[in-house]
């Protein structure tokens, strides 16, 4: 199985709990397609509700769209760690999350 087809389907399990009826060919295709209002819905409930959310939106989305859905969410999440550790993983600006770094 390859990465996205495999992160798809743990996407599938992780973050839609019944709620919708998504594949993950359904996300793979709608992916394909440049469906922009799928991707930030999809890049919502991964963020939330994902167990390695930085794994899988590295391996679904192209950097050139995951940079901007992020420095949204970034924006309206008001702070929340997880957003903020999320962006870190997938940046490597770690001064994101300044609690976590090692104190010199």
């Amino acid at each position: 199985m390859d990465d996205k087809l495999h992160s798809a389907t743990q996407v599938v399990q992780e973050c839609f709990w019944g709620d919708y009826l998504v594949t993950p060919q359904d996300i793979l295709e709608r992916l394909e397609k440049k469906d922009a209002a799928f991707g930030r819905f999809l890049f919502s409930k991964i963020i939330e509700n994902s167990r390695h959310p930085s794994k899988h939106l590295k391996v679904l989305f192209p950097m050139e769209d995951l940079l901007p859905m992020l420095d949204r969410y970034l924006s309206m999440s008001g702070g929340k760690k997880r957003v903020r550790l999320v962006a870190a993983n997938i940046t490597g600006d770690h001064s994101l999350v300044p609690e976590l770094q090692w104190k010199r």
